[in-house]
């Protein structure tokens, strides 16, 4: 029997510490998927065979010493991934403290609880209900989500920062959390709902198709002119009147 359970409520300032380190965890999670989308693309290929063409016809580098340049490009593909995951990993965490609202996944129970074999129940709190686990119980945040204004022709919200720890995934607490989050804007009178995910996050994706959310259009970010793009999808929920 599982002694413990999942509360989705609002966030409190008292959280900002946990949901900021699970935003990086989240982008940490993305970064080998990152390394192989950006490592095989047609331009950085390029880059490494003209590299080792003048390095040998030019500079009479060995064929072993040009072999060498793959593992060097790769060693730069990966760092300028983790940098780049850092800086829209603190950039994330910046745009969560502007939030309209948050909310947050607590997992309460034990203080040793081993994932792979409990299936804590999932329940949402308003505000009303909030209360602070007693202090014989464990109490530690495994899932966040924000949303904050979207500037456009109606009054919206953006969502992001939509993170769940790695190993509570898949346990149905990320669909908790955009559920809260659109329950809440429905009561604050928001008009829709907006977000975007990048191709290195399906299950972000799925999850929202599986909500209803519909795909509002989808473009490349240049990351380095035009032959290196990253493709993001804007995907969308139109809420009812409250």
């Amino acid at each position: 029997m599982c002694d413990c359970e999942i509360v989705v409520r609002r966030a409190r300032a008292a959280d900002e510490g946990a949901r900021s380190e699970l935003v990086r965890l989240g982008f940490a999670t993305h970064r080998k998927d990152a390394f192989l989308l950006f490592f095989f693309q047609e331009l950085t290929l390029q880059i490494c065979v003209l590299a080792g063409a003048v390095l040998f016809i030019f500079c009479g580098v060995s064929v072993a010493g040009c072999a060498m340049l793959l593992p060097a490009t790769a060693a730069g593909v990966a760092l300028a991934v983790h940098v780049a995951h850092l800086a829209a990993a603190d950039k994330q965490v910046q745009n969560m403290r502007k939030e309209m609202m948050g909310f947050v996944a607590e997992l309460r129970g034990p203080l040793f609880i081993n994932p792979e074999k409990v299936s804590p129940p999932i329940v949402v709190e308003t505000e009303l209900e909030q209360t602070k686990p007693s202090k014989s119980v464990h109490s530690q945040v495994v899932g966040s989500v924000s949303v904050s204004e979207f500037w456009g022709p109606r009054r919206s919200g953006w969502l992001h920062a939509l993170v769940v720890h790695p190993q509570w995934s898949r346990r149905g607490i990320g669909r908790a959390l955009v559920a809260a989050a659109k329950t809440q804007s429905v009561r604050d009178g928001l008009e829709s709902l907006e977000c975007v995910a990048s191709e290195l996050q399906p299950n972000a994706r799925a999850l929202l198709h599986s909500a209803g959310w519909e795909v509002r259009g989808a473009y490349h970010r240049r990351l380095c002119g035009a032959a290196l793009t990253l493709l993001l999808a804007h995907l969308g929920t139109d809420l009812p009147h409250a």
